[in-house]
């Protein structure tokens, strides 16, 4: 008698158990399942992240999405009175905006826990159970390799979030001894304090889950954007070559995803007033979990923060470029800075979103590192042309070499600013084995009442160990002090006169 697993009453909660210990056990006599029906509920239910039920605030929801990673780049700067940052949780993100040595760490001092950490270990304890159960249902045919397909590829999903996040970007001269994420992929209770694995052994992982989620999905027809599909994991993994400077195997997967359904968004027909991130968007090929950007723009006249001035400065042809128009809010409130208002139409994420449009750059990206220029102007020649007013198209025809992979690079800042890329993004610009490009970010803060800037926070260019988060408190008590955490620097903070 196989298994049952009441995936009504139970929410796993032996799972989701204090600290660390996620990592190490699992109870597994204590859970029951009888069919796959059950196990692909049970993947909705704790596979996939959630979103937010109609009528909670933006910070009531699913708490293992990173959102606070847009106010680490320097797409950002606070914007509002700091005051304002008490509301929706936002005060607990300034830590985020400042570096922090602990970021969890509200504007009054006391240092929170990080639910990003444990949220993503919790959903991969899910899945290991589901990728170890599912086994028994071979003879469920497509549904057997679609619920397989699926859990790996949100497995992938999580510990490409964990690597980069907790430890230093790929570098292929020493991923095989540089310090990762720990690696769990076993339901089974492992008597053992866990260690972080090596960074090359977490990408081979994501590499490993998504070619097999590739050949379990492939054919497989989602009802709707909310579920992984084949493209889905192709997209990621063309993202996961590009970040290990593979790019002839990017370059592949980029291929065959565009000879799927997907297109780009003319948005010289889009009509004023909508979205550029939908869920109706021939563009989308994936989303889960919450649209949190408004917890951090804000929903008052004056928002918490705003578009950087240096994102301002990046988008060098205003008057043309469409996603200016469609992104960004311009208000005047004195000394606040312009208000950044990339919003969803409702039913996509900002933080786990897969665009075509990112398919497109990862392609033309890839094609001109590896010197096939004229390539990568074809693939950059038609996504501009959906991207600018006619007539106001920018000339790529005579860009070569780091040239074109500049114009590149700042055309995939403007495309996808404030979807949870950039960050990513300058951690591997700076160790690229090929043109790498390193830069400092400043931060402003302000006085609470008047708006007034009265010094800053920078950044250091990588490698400053700021660019790496910290091992949270409670997973480095557990272990015992065998998990080595991330020197981080405290914070350069400076004042005007």
């Amino acid at each position: 008698m196989k298994k049952i697993i009441n995936i009504f009453g139970i929410l796993w909660s032996v799972l989701l158990v204090a600290c660390g210990d996620f990592l190490e056990e699992y109870p597994r006599d204590l859970q029951y399942v009888n069919s796959i029906s059950d196990l692909s509920e049970l993947l909705v239910g704790d596979g996939y992240m959630i979103s937010r039920e109609t009528g909670q605030y933006e910070d009531e929801g699913e708490t293992t999405i990173a959102s606070w990673i847009h106010l680490m780049d320097d797409d950002v700067q606070l914007s509002s009175r700091p005051s304002y940052l008490g509301s929706m949780g936002n005060a607990l993100y300034l830590g985020y905006y400042e570096w922090l040595k602990l970021p969890s760490t509200s504007e009054n001092g006391t240092v929170e826990n990080d639910e990003v950490w444990s949220g993503l270990y919790e959903h991969i304890a899910s899945l290991n159970v589901i990728l170890d159960e599912v086994e028994a249902f071979q003879d469920a045919g497509a549904d057997y390799h679609r619920v397989k397909g699926e859990a790996l590829f949100l497995r992938a999903t999580y510990y490409f979030w964990l690597v980069n996040l907790y430890a230093e970007p790929y570098v292929a001269g020493s991923a095989a001894t540089d310090l990762g994420v720990p690696i769990k992929v076993s339901a089974e209770v492992e008597d053992k304090d866990f260690v972080r694995d090596p960074v090359a052994e977490v990408y081979g992982l994501m590499v490993e889950d998504l070619s097999e989620a590739i050949s379990n999905l492939k054919g497989v027809v989602q009802p709707s954007v909310y579920r992984a599909n084949e493209s889905a994991a192709r997209a990621l993994l063309s993202r996961v070559y590009l970040y290990m400077g593979e790019w002839e195997k990017c370059d592949k997967q980029c291929d065959t995803i565009m000879q799927a359904a997907y297109r780009l968004q003319d948005l010289n027909a889009l009509a004023s007033g909508s979205s550029m991130l939908s869920s109706k968007s021939p563009e989308t090929i994936f989303s889960m979990g919450e649209y949190r950007l408004n917890a951090m723009v804000g929903w008052n006249s004056k928002p918490t923060y705003a578009m950087s001035a240096d994102l301002e400065d990046a988008f060098s042809n205003q008057a043309n470029d469409l996603r200016y128009q469609f992104g960004i809010e311009i208000n005047s409130y004195g000394n606040y800075p312009s208000k950044f208002k990339k919003w969803s139409d409702g039913g996509v994420s900002d933080c786990n979103l897969v665009r075509y449009a990112e398919v497109c750059l990862n392609k033309a990206e890839a094609l001109a590192m590896l010197d096939d220029d004229k390539g990568a102007r074809e693939v950059m020649h038609s996504f501009l042309a959906t991207r600018y007013r006619a007539g106001g198209v920018p000339d790529i025809a005579t860009k070569t070499g780091k040239d074109l992979v500049n114009f590149i690079r700042n055309e995939r800042r403007l495309e996808l600013c404030f979807e949870g890329h950039r960050w990513f993004d300058l951690r591997r610009y700076s160790v690229s084995p090929k043109y790498p490009e390193t830069k400092p970010i400043r931060h402003e803060v302000r006085v609470k009442d008047s708006g007034i800037a009265y010094g800053y926070y920078e950044l250091e260019a990588y490698p400053n160990g700021g660019w790496v988060l910290p091992i949270p408190t409670y997973e480095l008590q557990f272990t015992d002090g065998n998990m080595v955490n991330n020197e981080r620097p405290a914070p350069v903070y400076v004042e005007y006169e």
